[in-house]
C-alpha cells in the first residue's frame, strides 16, 4: 500500500459520511466539498490506536474535528470503517511514521490536507 492508495481509500470512506448536518444549528453539508469549505479544522487528526505497541483486531480509530460556523465542534471518524481496512491503514501508518521520523498525528494531517487539497480543487480520487 501506498500513500496515494492510503489518501483514495480514506476520502472516498469520507465522502460515504455525507450530507450531515451540524447538530446545533442545522447547517446542512451535502458533500465533504461544501463540510470543507463551511468549516475549519481544529488541530490535527488523533488516530485511538496508533500509540498501542500492538495493532488492536478491533481499532478505535481516528478523529479529525472541525468548527461549524455556529462554532459548534464537529467529529469525522473512521468508527464504522470495516476493522480489516482500519489495521492495513494502521499497518501502514506505522511503517510511515518510521520511515519519515514523523510523529502519527503529523502523518494524519498530512493524508488530511491531501485529502482537502483534491476535494476542494475537484480532482478525481486517485
Amino acid at each position: 500500500m501506498n500513500e496515494d492508495e492510503v489518501v483514495k481509500i480514506v476520502r472516498s470512506y469520507i465522502e460515504g459520511l455525507f450530507p450531515r448536518e451540524c447538530p446545533q444549528c442545522g447547517l446542512r453539508f451535502g458533500s465533504l466539498r461544501e463540510y470543507l469549505q463551511l468549516t475549519t479544522h481544529v488541530g490535527r487528526p488523533i488516530s485511538y490506536d496508533a500509540t498501542c505497541q500492538e495493532i488492536p483486531s478491533e481499532p478505535l480509530g481516528t478523529v479529525s474535528l472541525a468548527n461549524c460556523q455556529c462554532g459548534t465542534t464537529l467529529a469525522i471518524t473512521s468508527k464504522s470503517m470495516p476493522a480489516a481496512q482500519m489495521v492495513q491503514l494502521l499497518k501502514w501508518a506505522k511503517q510511515e511514521t518510521t520511515k519519515r521520523s514523523i510523529g502519527i498525528r503529523d502523518l494524519l494531517r498530512h493524508v488530511r490536507e491531501r485529502i482537502d487539497q483534491e476535494v476542494l480543487s475537484g480532482s478525481e480520487a486517485r
